[in-house]
C-alpha cells in the first residue's frame, strides 16, 4: 500500500506568557513542554464498514470492526500495522456495518475487553450479533458498559474516554444507542460519536466537552435538525467521512455556509486508509493511502 497522497501538517503556535511553564490541552489538561509518545489514530477504508484503530505507547484499541465480509480485510490491515493484540474492542452501537466483522476478530486476536451499550438489537442485526455473543463468550472476554460518568482507557500518553446513552429506549433511530469515545492526546483531540442521531447528538452536547481537534463524522454525514450546533460545538479542523458514500450535497452545503467553522479539510477512508499521527505537542500530520 502507498502512502502516496495526502500529507498535512497542522501547526499550533503558543504564546507563552512570562512565568508559564505549561501547555493547556483540548479540554483544560496541563502538559509538561516534554516529548509525548507518539499516537496513530488509522480510519480504515473497508468495502462495507467502519473501524479505527488507535495506537500509543504499546496499546491499541480498535472502534467498531466493520462487516462480516471485511473481516479478512481488516484483519489484515492489523497485520499490517503489528497488532498482535488489543487492550480493547469498543463497539458504538450493533450495526452490521460496525460489529459484523467482531466476532471473526476476537477468534482471531487475543483481547482484554469489549465495550459496548446495553439494548437489544433489532431483527436485521440479530445473526451477527449472535456470532458476537458466542464469539465473546467462547474467549472468556469481559464485556462493559460504561458507567455513568464515563469510562476513561490510558494508552501509553493518551487518553481515551466512553460514554454511553443516557436512556434505556430510543424511538427515532438505532444509532441514538452508540457509545461515544473521545481522545485526546496532548494538545489534539479526536471524537467518534458512531451512529449518533439527533437525540444522540442533543445529549453529546450536554454530555461532553465537544471541541476537538478532529471529527469523525455521525451517520456518514446525515444532516439532522441539530447538526449545525453538534458541529458548531465540535468546531474541527478536521472531518472525517467514513463509508463509501460520496458526502450528501445537504452536507456540503451546511460546511460551506458555516464560515465560521474552524474546518479545513473533509477526508473520506472511501479514497483509502486515513492515518493521523500527533507528537501531542505541535504537530498532528495526516496520510491517506490509496484506495
Amino acid at each position: 500500500m502507498r502512502h502516496t497522497m495526502r500529507h498535512v501538517s497542522l501547526f499550533i503556535c503558543i504564546l507563552l506568557m512570562a512565568g508559564a511553564a505549561a501547555l493547556i490541552g483540548s479540554r483544560g489538561q496541563s502538559l509538561s513542554n516534554q516529548e509525548l509518545g507518539q499516537l496513530q489514530v488509522t480510519c480504515f477504508s473497508l468495502e462495507e464498514g467502519q473501524a479505527t484503530l488507535l495506537q500509543c505507547g504499546g496499546h491499541a484499541v480498535l472502534i467498531d470492526a466493520g462487516s462480516a465480509a471485511d473481516a479478512p480485510a481488516l484483519l489484515q490491515k492489523l497485520a499490517d500495522r503489528q497488532v498482535t493484540r488489543l487492550d480493547a474492542l469498543v463497539l458504538s452501537y450493533f450495526s452490521p456495518l460496525r460489529m459484523g466483522g467482531a466476532a471473526q476478530l476476537l477468534r482471531s486476536l487475543p483481547t482484554q475487553a469489549v465495550y459496548a451499550p446495553d439494548y437489544d438489537p433489532p431483527a436485521d442485526s440479530q445473526g451477527d450479533y449472535r456470532r458476537l455473543l458466542q464469539a465473546i463468550e467462547g474467549a472468556g472476554i469481559p464485556v462493559r458498559l460504561p458507567d455513568e460518568e464515563g469510562d476513561t482507557l490510558t494508552l501509553g500518553d493518551a487518553q481515551l474516554t466512553l460514554e454511553r446513552p443516557l436512556q434505556g429506549h430510543y424511538e427515532a433511530a438505532e444509532g441514538d444507542y452508540s457509545l461515544a469515545a473521545s481522545l485526546e492526546h496532548g494538545m489534539f483531540s479526536f471524537l467518534f460519536p458512531g451512529d449518533a442521531g439527533e437525540q444522540r447528538l442533543g445529549e453529546l452536547m450536554a454530555q461532553l466537552p465537544l471541541s476537538h481537534t478532529v471529527l469523525v463524522l455521525p451517520e456518514q454525514g446525515a444532516v439532522r435538525e441539530n447538526t449545525k450546533a453538534f458541529l458548531r460545538a465540535v468546531n474541527p479542523e478536521i472531518a472525517v467521512l467514513t463509508g463509501a458514500e460520496p458526502p450528501s450535497q445537504d452536507l456540503l452545503d451546511l460546511l460551506n455556509g458555516m464560515e465560521d467553522l474552524a474546518l479545513r479539510e473533509l477526508l473520506r477512508t472511501a479514497q483509502g486508509d486515513v492515518t493521523f499521527t500527533s507528537n501531542g505537542l505541535d504537530e498532528l500530520s495526516v496520510t491517506q493511502a490509496e484506495g
